[in-house]
């Protein structure tokens, strides 16, 4: 089976295997077959807004199950949720939360996946160009967990670039209380450790 080989082959050249944007089974079959932890490095929580780009709980805990790391994305329009249908840090943070109680602190990050410029903007681009016909506006998606409506925004507030994100994530987790040390993992810890696994 090519993809088998495939994942094979990149576990042997010590490559790091991230499947953000693979499908739930593609990414099942991969963490089983990798010989080595794989990130999602800029997702989220199905759980908490329904989008085919955030992942189910049994994605994510397969994922950690393997040892692997969850980075928590806030590209806008994507890690909404019920409680915070305006997108900003605390729906961002919402994802976070949900994820390091559903695998534990030592398989959860940050992808913010954030860009200085307009990242809105960037999006209608791809869609137009790759002919993706459902828009991510203010209609909630179709589905068993229909998402209630949302407007669009131009930035996600308090994550709005690669600066602002850095800065605000940390003065998040200190304000909410977290550790020295969880914060350490949360920032970087967790990567590093998945990366010294996977490089040879």
């Amino acid at each position: 089976m090519f993809g088998r080989r495939a994942v094979g082959r990149m576990n042997k050249l010590g490559m790091l295997i991230d499947c953000s944007h693979c499908g739930d089974r593609t990414t099942l079959d991969t963490i089983e077959w990798s010989e080595h932890p794989i990130v999602l490095s800029h997702i989220g929580a199905r759980a908490l807004w329904e989008s085919n780009r955030l992942a189910p709980d049994d994605v994510l805990e397969a994922c950690a199950a393997k040892g692997g790391v969850i980075g928590i994305e806030a590209a806008p329009h994507t890690t909404l949720t019920r409680n915070n249908t305006v997108h900003g840090i605390e729906a961002f943070m919402e994802h976070f939360e949900y994820v390091k109680a559903l695998v534990g602190i030592d398989h959860v990050s940050f992808g913010p996946d954030s860009v200085y410029g307009d990242h809105v903007g960037l999006h209608h681009t791809y869609a137009a160009n790759l002919s993706i016909k459902e828009s991510r506006s203010a209609a909630a998606e179709e589905g068993p967990k229909a998402n209630p409506p949302f407007d669009e925004v131009e930035y996600v507030k308090g994550v709005e670039n690669p600066t602002e994100a850095s800065h605000n994530i940390l003065r998040w987790l200190v304000r909410e209380g977290y550790s020295d040390e969880d914060i350490g993992k949360v920032m970087g810890g967790n990567t590093l450790r998945v990366l010294r696994e996977v490089w040879p």
